[in-house]
């Protein structure tokens, strides 16, 4: 409703303006336009020279907005500063592992948060055990390739954890 009468406003605004008051008017948004622009560059300015101190713009009382004057840069380096989660390798016991049949094909169960959208989709998830013999030369490709997964997912992980440790003193991990 306020968005009909700011139009309806805007028209009748409209109509009563002159050349006159239509160049100030557009000299005024030239002005405040000019003047966004200097604060952004100052901002920009501000955020160099902290960054050139040591300093984060939060450690100096300045709150970054996500409005667009945040810069990638500032945001790159207050992904960095963040300490990452530690990784933990989980082993992929082949007892304890799901399975589901789609489109003729065994496929393994990744995450238990799959289970309820497959099952609302009518496809039938089972356990080890019930899965039929023809599938089972199948199932253990099904475990390397998680297993392979799992290693390099959790060898990235050590990877992000390292840097920020031997930045922090925290322990550094081995890959696996």
């Amino acid at each position: 409703m306020s968005i009909l009468l700011d139009k309806r406003e805007l028209k009748k605004a409209a109509k009563e303006l002159t050349l006159a008051k239509l160049t100030d008017v557009i000299e005024t948004l030239n002005a405040v336009l000019a003047e966004r622009q200097k604060e952004v560059e100052l901002i920009s300015q501000l955020e160099q020279l902290a960054k050139s101190q040591g300093f984060t713009l939060e450690q100096l009382g300045y709150k970054l907005n996500h409005d667009g004057l945040m810069s990638d840069s500032a945001e790159n380096t207050d992904k960095v500063e963040k300490r990452p989660t530690k990784p933990k390798f989980k082993t992929i016991n082949k007892e304890n592992q799901y399975f589901y049949i789609e489109n003729g094909q065994l496929l393994l169960l990744r995450t238990h948060t799959m289970k309820k959208g497959l099952q609302e989709r009518g496809i039938e998830v089972m356990p080890l055990a019930k899965v039929d013999k023809k599938y089972a030369k199948q199932i253990d490709k099904l475990i390397a390739e998680a297993t392979s997964q799992a290693v390099e997912n959790f060898n990235s992980k050590v990877d992000a954890w390292n840097e920020w440790a031997a930045a922090n003193a925290e322990e550094i991990l081995s890959k696996k």
